[in-house]
């Protein structure tokens, strides 16, 4: 729309929302004046009514009110013949008033100007009302205005609630300024002050937004507004880093695309809850998908925010990165888990220890008495061969509570040559034995035997450990196969470990036709702990036992396997050439037998009563003491003529280590042998003292007793 102002050449411009139609008290001003003045009069109301409508266009259009008001006031000076005309902002808290727009001839006037001076601009704020002055050099208030100015005119910029400033103007011409002019100005001032608060209410909303903008981009914490289907609408810098993506990149994305699928049904469920409340907010903590695939932890609070009529409109979700912390607590977790599983094992292992210590005193009651028996008979008796497999179910009873106490009080490993087909062997009589029926057993053997350096019973229980696995994975059956080959490694191969030199080794193979593992499984089942069972059916510990062994021995283990194929365990050890044969030590048939006097001390009345009548069968004589005081005061008493003493090692009130001390401490020269069916020796090579003397352990045969015996020198003179 354009609107041609009479009397100028100059076309005035604005946009058709822009215009501003005369409110009442303007048509009511426009129409008694029009009707009632003369032609002249009815040109100035043309005029004013123009320019009225040329400063509502420009203060409409402009959101900076003050870059356009000195236009206005320029205009509003030239037709209205003003030597000048003014306005100025009020600063309210520091009491001044600073001029913000100038129009007119009259260019001498102050930026500056205090509320506390008597000046006619503070009087107008002050009043808050228009204030004319027809004679200017008569009033002290208008002492600022020039010689030439002969009148004044002030009016208070102010709206409904406050005052922003003042318009004041002068003319230097004798008749004033009239009635009409002056309710032009009021007009004028009071769209200025309309467009000064506008302009201040934009310039707030403004900084408001710029510092919301500057918050929202710079917050150390995600924020991310949602349209109420779950899309992403805005989200902050922080909140696109954290997650891996772009602000650009989230832009429409529903927010169960990066929610990790177990939380996201619980983050729907709180959505859903708000929109049916209406208000409030949830708290929850859940997973986000990176964009990279991994996860990380978030503390989300989501409120429901309402439009202006009341309605719900949008999802705000404020996100805290609590990833360290919640790791930290699966840590945590974990560690107490297997603290309590540690525990729970070094409870079971003491209570194995003790079940394995009684074990091998009546094993050694049964041991000893068959072999005792078994000396009496005639060669040719018929009991031999049951005495003998007696002996032998005995054998073998011990060897079970040996691998009970090494389960219970791990030792140094006792490493020498180790035939491994003999231990494929015993592994594979326990296994079918103890196993189900609908698992078929098949042991593969080279065609040569192998031979690694090893702690036998180790290697056994590493096997078997590997085998139990094998069992686990066949709930509904299945084949296990074990096999054995000579393989040889160079520095070049894949999967050597830096610490397996290259050379010829003995692979031992265990392969199952079960389950099979998950590949994101594999890379751990080593780990201590770690394990795919349920609850209450594996400890995690069979596997990290495999690989701790097998480490310590300068081998490898590794692990092949599919989900539904099976898996196949394969531990490689270092071979060695067969040892040359040796004599067999002990055996049936090689009893020494010894003279002089043996005291034996031990606190199992059935043990000491074997060893009293083995041992004087075997040409000693015997002294019993059935605790470690007892058998102070005997040696006390006896110490001349008792060449050895038989001394277990575990006995109530005072021990067999701390009697040997005594002892030794009486008699420098004593010679003892210790006996235990709770220790495999190694208690000794913890006390340095105790370390010149011989060991034997529970149960023992009476060969094995009567070679001891000799071997510490129990028949020679002292």
């Amino acid at each position: 729309m354009a609107t041609m102002v009479p009397g100028h050449s100059q076309t005035v411009t604005f946009p058709q929302s822009s215009v501003h139609l005369p409110g009442p008290q303007e048509s009511a001003f426009a129409s008694s004046h029009l009707v009632a003045g003369s032609g002249s009069e009815l040109e100035t109301r043309t005029h004013q009514l123009s320019l009225l409508v040329e400063v509502n266009a420009a203060l409409a259009g402009a959101l900076d009110v003050e870059s356009v008001l000195g236009g206005i006031l320029s205009r509003l000076a030239d037709r209205e013949r003003l030597s000048h005309a003014r306005i100025y902002r009020l600063d309210a808290p520091t009491g001044e008033l600073q001029r913000v727009a100038f129009g007119g001839r009259n260019g001498a006037s102050r930026r500056v100007v205090s509320l506390k001076e008597p000046t006619l601009l503070a009087w107008a704020i002050r009043q808050k009302s228009a204030v004319y002055v027809p004679q200017v050099d008569r009033d002290p208030r208008c002492q600022e205005f020039s010689n030439e100015e002969q009148c004044a005119y002030a009016v208070p910029l102010q709206t409904s609630t406050s005052v922003l400033g003042v318009l004041d103007v002068a003319a230097d011409h004798a008749d004033g300024i009239r009635s009409v002019t002056r309710k032009l100005i009021d007009q004028v001032a009071t769209q200025a002050a309309l467009a000064l608060e506008r302009s201040e209410l934009y310039k707030q909303l403004r900084v408001s937004e710029e510092r919301f903008r500057s918050i929202f981009e710079q917050v150390h914490f995600g924020v991310a507004l949602t349209s109420l289907d779950g899309r992403f609408s805005t989200t902050n810098p922080a909140f696109a880093r954290l997650l891996g993506y772009t602000c650009e990149e989230l832009q429409g994305k529903h927010f169960a695309e990066i929610t990790h699928p177990h939380d996201a049904a619980a983050s729907q469920e709180c959505l859903q809850t708000l929109l049916k409340d209406g208000a409030g907010q949830v708290n929850l903590e859940l997973r986000y998908l990176r964009k990279s695939g991994g996860t990380h932890w978030c503390a989300t609070s989501i409120s429901l925010l309402h439009d202006a009529a009341g309605r719900p409109a949008y999802f705000l979700g404020m996100v805290q990165d609590i990833d360290e912390r919640k790791n930290a607590e699966e840590e945590r977790t974990r560690l107490q888990q297997q603290l309590f599983q540690a525990q729970k094992m070094e409870a079971l292992g003491t209570l194995a220890g003790g079940i394995a210590h009684d074990f091998n005193n009546l094993l050694s009651v049964m041991l000893g008495f068959a072999s005792l028996a078994r000396q009496r008979l005639s060669s040719d008796d018929p009991l031999q061969d049951s005495m003998g497999m007696i002996e032998q179910s005995a054998q073998r009873a011990a060897e079970l509570t040996r691998q009970l106490l090494g389960f219970a009080r791990p030792e140094r490993q006792q490493v020498k040559p180790v035939c491994i087909d003999e231990v494929l062997d015993r592994v594979r009589r326990m296994v079918e034995r103890t196993f189900d029926r609908n698992i078929t057993v098949a042991v593969h053997k080279g065609s040569d035997p192998h031979w690694v350096n090893a702690e036998p019973s180790f290697l056994e229980q590493a096997l078997l450990n590997l085998c139990i696995n094998a069992r686990d994975a066949m709930p509904q059956g299945g084949t296990l196969t074990v096999k054995s080959e000579t393989v040889t490694l160079d520095a070049q191969q894949a999967g050597i470990p830096p610490n397996c030199l290259p050379g010829s080794y003995a692979s031992i193979s265990v392969e199952d036709t079960g389950t099979g593992i998950a590949p994101e499984a594999l890379p751990r089942v080593f780990e201590p702990f770690f394990t795919t069972k349920e609850q209450g059916r594996g400890t995690g510990l069979g596997l990290a036992m495999v690989y701790g062994f097998v480490k310590n021995h300068d081998g490898f283990v590794k692990v092949e396997s599919e989900p539904g194929h099976g898996a196949r365990f394969t531990i490689s050890l270092p071979l060695i050439p067969a040892p040359s044969p040796q004599r067999e030590v002990r055996g049936l048939g090689k009893l020494q037998p010894g003279q002089g006097t043996v005291l034996v001390v031990d606190d199992e009345p059935l043990v000491r009563a074997f060893a009293t009548e083995g041992l004087k069968g075997l040409g000693y004589q015997v002294l019993v003491a059935e605790n470690g005081k007892e058998a102070l005061e005997i040696y006390e008493q006896h110490r001349e003529k008792i060449n050895c003493v038989l001394l277990d090692l575990i006995m109530p009130e005072i021990s067999g280590l701390e009697t040997y001390r005594r002892m030794r401490e009486a008699d420098p020269s004593v010679r003892v042998v210790f006996a235990s069916g709770y220790s495999t020796g190694e208690i000794l090579r913890d006390a340095p003292d105790a370390r010149s003397a011989a060991f034997i352990g529970k149960p023992y045969t009476l060969e094995g007793l009567s070679i001891a015996l000799c071997k510490a020198g129990a028949g020679m003179p002292r």
